[in-house]
């Protein structure tokens, strides 16, 4: 059965707008098979976006994440505006011009796959929202505004982006991983990537667990700050 789906990853190109690159998924979008094939074997953020690029793909199959496709159509590039419900209704326009029954968006902050069912923007906008999709629009404007020099949204410099990707890559699956990417984010942004090019994957999990260990001491100082003030330590 044709259940279409359109499947996409969003970043922000050199003049700082929100791109959304697509493609046309024609048999099987559902979440149980389009879903899961990408989330097992396209999670990575370089699979993510070869997938998005296809422009077509005829069926993905879960269990192998073999892809068939007949076609050579190039991927829909769309620009997106910068408020972040515009954006939603913007992708809602396009998959519907594809007869999407789902659509699904890369989640760049947790390295995963989220879909949402084609039964209204407001669904969109409510599956969307809170999410590392989301974030890539309301961090938006902030940023510009810390005078920072940087080619897209994060305010970072051309190539910082590789570096968080690599952080993400090798940390994929930690808890507390959004937490540390914003601190990472915001130390490249202010000191720039120097301190993080040579870093392989055990130095990102040694750097990720000092910072959740200082953190969960400077937290821990601060609730029995607090405790001791409302007199429930003496």
């Amino acid at each position: 059965m044709a259940t279409r789906a359109l499947i996409g990853w969003i970043e922000s190109d050199a003049a700082g707008n929100q791109v959304l690159t697509s493609t046309y998924n024609h048999y099987d979008g559902y979440p149980e098979n389009l879903g899961v094939g990408l989330n097992k074997f396209y999670s990575e953020p370089n699979e993510a976006l070869k997938v998005a690029n296809m422009g077509y793909i005829s069926f993905l199959n879960p269990e192998t994440g073999e892809i068939e496709s007949k076609h050579n159509d190039p991927a829909e590039k769309t620009v997106l505006p910068d408020d972040f419900e515009e954006a939603m209704r913007e992708i809602h326009a396009v998959a519907d011009s594809m007869g999407a029954d789902y659509v699904y968006l890369y989640d760049q902050d947790e390295m995963d796959w989220m879909h949402s069912k084609m039964n209204g923007v407001s669904n969109l906008i409510k599956t969307f929202s809170m999410s590392g999709i989301d974030n890539q629009f309301n961090s938006y404007e902030d940023d510009q505004d810390l005078g920072v020099p940087g080619d897209n949204a994060l305010g970072l410099e051309e190539g910082d982006g590789d570096v968080i990707a690599k952080a993400k890559s090798a940390l994929k699956g930690k808890s507390n991983l959004k937490t540390y990417i914003d601190s990472l984010t915001n130390d490249i942004r202010l000191n720039g990537d120097d301190a993080y090019t040579d870093y392989g994957d055990d130095d990102w999990v040694e750097d990720f667990d000092n910072y959740i260990y200082d953190k969960s001491d400077l937290d821990e100082s601060i609730k029995n700050k607090w405790q001791y003030r409302a007199g429930i330590k003496n």
